[in-house]
């Protein structure tokens, strides 16, 4: 029974091709910027969109504009001892899938409030540091920054 229930959990994260979890985010920012491109693209279906960047970032977004699956990544790439991300999204099931890996994999949650009231979760486990919000409860879209200490 365990197997199974295993085999399915990892056949359903390769078949949603799901971005946010916690390995895929690791690999993703202890790499150079070198072949970001292409693993974004191939991966998650995310397409750079160099017209929005500057010198210390990269943006990338999802082809289409479906609601659900709007996806805005942008990764910095001169943060302090590995490439940072920020991803908003309207994916909420994501985020909440993500937020259940966090804590399986040991993540240290604290919840707090930013300057206008709106909560966050900050957490944190040894290098890393995540903050998942929602800038504005109006909307469905989520925050999400990965960061390393």
């Amino acid at each position: 029974m365990k197997f199974l229930i295993v085999f399915f959990t990892v056949f359903c994260k390769i078949a949603t091709a799901q971005f946010l979890t916690v390995d895929n985010l690791q690999h993703l920012t202890a790499g150079s910027v070198q072949n970001l491109d292409v693993k974004l693209a191939e991966h998650f279906k995310l397409e750079r969109n160099p017209d929005m960047e500057d010198d210390d970032n990269r943006v990338y977004s999802a082809g289409h504009h479906h609601t659900d699956n709007f996806k805005v990544l942008t990764v910095f790439t001169r943060a302090k001892n590995c490439l940072a991300l920020s991803l908003v999204t309207h994916n909420e099931a994501e985020v909440l899938n993500f937020h259940t890996d966090l804590i399986r994999q040991g993540f240290k949650q604290e919840h707090y409030k930013d300057a206008e009231g709106n909560p966050l979760k900050k957490y944190s486990k040894q290098n890393f540091v995540v903050i998942i919000k929602n800038p504005d409860s109006k909307l469905p879209a989520h925050q999400v920054v990965w960061s390393c200490r």
